[in-house]
């Protein structure tokens, strides 16, 4: 019986090295953990040549202190599709941005070089919308697709936006063409962009960026007719939706 307390304490013990770690002691000494967990030194030590072994702990050759490895990333994204992600907790906001603007909201997110609204609060007007879930759509058209854009390593957008830049000779006169890099940067800066008939004929959108941990990986918009959305119209609802993708945002970053 002795031993058996002895292993749940140990395990206890093995299971709080992990969790002293967070977003602001990420690197933590022998002596630290040690206290975090309450145990002597030399018990200390034990448990992290475990944690080593299993691939979750890793010594910083800078601070020479211990740190989480990329394998408990993995963790966390189990845990982020156990709770359902971004979607889940996107969800109220798309709802109640639909039923504060009278307008279809939506959630995108990048497939390579492509997005794909992964959900959408419908609007109860009759507006109908290309942004089907599930449905692929350039990444540089429309609102939801620049922020997306605006959000892809350096690397990959320049190679993006020089393969459209060689395809300039057969697009059509209507098309006006791919934004440049001095646009995106500033979708970038801002968080947010609005749209004028790029999508769909007569449609204006506003979206902004989901973030977790300060990473892009989804965002939030509203799009409707010009008809229905006047200059103060279209404020309100840029607000909104701002103030929407924080809220995920935020949720995101307290739940992970």
């Amino acid at each position: 019986m002795a031993e058996r307390r002895s292993g749940a304490e140990s395990s206890r013990k093995v299971l709080g090295v992990l969790l002293a770690f967070d977003e602001k002691r990420h690197t933590l000494t022998t002596a630290q953990l040690a206290e975090a967990i309450d145990a002597p030194l030399s018990s200390t030590y034990r448990y992290l040549s475990v944690l080593r072994d299993s691939g979750l702990l890793e010594e910083s050759e800078v601070t020479g202190g211990y740190r989480l490895t990329f394998r408990a990333m993995g963790m966390a994204r189990a845990a982020r599709a156990a709770w359902g992600g971004v979607e889940r907790l996107a969800r109220p906001v798309l709802e109640r941005l639909a039923l504060e603007t009278g307008e279809t909201a939506l959630l995108v997110k990048r497939s390579h070089t492509a997005a794909v609204c992964v959900d959408r609060a419908e609007s109860r007007r009759p507006v109908r919308l290309q942004f089907d879930p599930g449905q692929p759509m350039a990444l540089h058209r429309g609102s939801a697709a620049r922020v997306l854009l605006s959000g892809m390593p350096e690397r990959e957008r320049a190679d993006y936006l020089a393969r459209l830049a060689e395809e300039a000779p057969h697009r059509p006169r209507t098309d006006p063409g791919p934004p440049t890099e001095e646009e995106i940067a500033l979708v970038a800066h801002q968080g947010w962009t609005q749209s004028f008939e790029e999508v769909d004929e007569g449609i204006w959108g506003v979206s902004a960026a989901v973030r977790e941990q300060g990473v892009l990986v989804a965002s939030i918009g509203v799009a409707g007719p010009l008809f229905r959305l006047d200059e103060e119209a279209r404020e309100r609802v840029i607000t909104l939706v701002r103030e929407g993708a924080e809220e995920v945002s935020g949720a995101i970053d307290r739940l992970f």
